[in-house]
């Protein structure tokens, strides 16, 4: 579905219960929607870099404090850490897992959680 379509229809649905007026309820939409699209455009840019090497990077805690990790999910540093020994964390499957570097153990956070990926000196 096209980012056009999905806007004309969050907007219709919206109007239809909170009996707003159009443009500017869908001047609101569009702007969520392209906000969630980034976002998820730079976790699966997080994603894809932890795959393929250590990366420093910034979420938001459960308590509402700032967290800075390093971390990876590339094969031959979790072998190199031996992460495969140790547990990973119980939590349910919309978490973002990852192997913290620092702390040798596995982490994870909500993916409307994640704030930047830090580049590496």
């Amino acid at each position: 579905m096209d980012n056009e379509r999905l806007i004309r229809i969050l907007t219709k649905k919206l109007r239809g219960k909170y009996n707003l007026p159009h443009w500017p309820l869908r001047l609101d939409v569009e702007n969520a929607v392209n906000e969630a699209l980034q976002q998820t455009d730079e976790l699966d840019n997080l994603l894809i870099q932890l795959r393929n090497r250590a990366v420093r990077f910034s979420y938001r805690k459960q308590d509402g404090t700032l967290r800075e990790a390093f971390g990876t999910l590339k094969p031959c540093l979790l072998e190199e850490y031996r992460a495969g020994s140790k547990s990973r964390s119980r939590s349910t499957n919309d978490c973002v897992h990852y192997f913290d570097l620092e702390r040798n153990a596995w982490r994870c956070f909500c993916p409307e959680n994640f704030i930047t990926i830090h580049e590496l000196p």
